[in-house]
């Protein structure tokens, strides 16, 4: 009892773990580890479920949050889903669209164009012909090759033949350290073409739970 306050000062000052105690060293890990679990657990019962991890053109999921996602085929999984149209009004004829999913392995790409033709219908007002307003929509999905990001600076490439990219470490602790304002990208489709996007800061900061 007269020993303790003693040898606790030096402990403090940063002495050789072989004078911890075995069982003062087995509190110590055992400590940290249902910290971790809870932590673990926090994060699944609060965020929303998304019951696929696949693209398409007219999904409807969160936008730039983080959430849990229970595919019949890939299991669970966290990721972040992010859209971003470029050329205007999405359904603009030439106006493309990029979606992606940021797991904490792999990033996934659909790029798609939209087009639109004015049906030849017409109606009727009196003895007037009038065109109909509708048009019947064209998607056409590319696939991407390469996909090129710039995070403070540097410029990651990385190369696929399905559209899914592998993240290493490097490139997740990048990404959960990027800034907090929007992040260039490029992606080259098949065939060489180029399309510059960016991805939102709320995304970005949505990396933050994923990395």
């Amino acid at each position: 009892m007269i020993d303790l306050p003693r040898t606790i000062p030096v402990l403090l000052l940063g002495a050789s773990l072989a004078v911890l105690s075995p069982r003062l060293g087995t509190a110590s890990s055992v400590q940290k580890l249902p910290s971790l679990a809870q932590a673990s657990t926090n994060l699944s019962t609060n965020l929303q479920v998304v019951k696929s991890a696949g693209l398409s053109p007219d999904m409807d999921v969160p936008w730039s949050k983080p959430v849990k996602i229970v595919d019949p085929f890939e299991g669970e999984l966290f990721g972040v889903f992010d859209r971003n149209y470029l050329g205007g009004y999405l359904y603009r004829s030439g106006s493309k669209q990029v979606i992606s999913l940021w797991t904490p392995s792999s990033i996934r790409l659909l790029v798609t164009i939209n087009s639109d033709r004015a049906s030849s219908s017409f109606y009727t007002a009196g003895n007037i012909y009038y065109p109909r307003p509708d048009y019947v929509r064209f998607v056409t999905t590319k696939k991407v090759d390469k996909l090129l990001l710039k995070v403070r600076g540097k410029v990651f490439q990385l190369d696929s033949s399905t559209g899914t990219f592998a993240v290493n470490k490097e490139l997740a602790t990048a990404l959960k350290n990027a800034p907090d304002e929007n992040l260039d990208i490029r992606l080259v489709l098949e065939g060489g073409q180029t399309v510059d996007s960016e991805i939102g800061k709320q995304t970005v900061k949505a990396w933050r739970s994923i990395y």
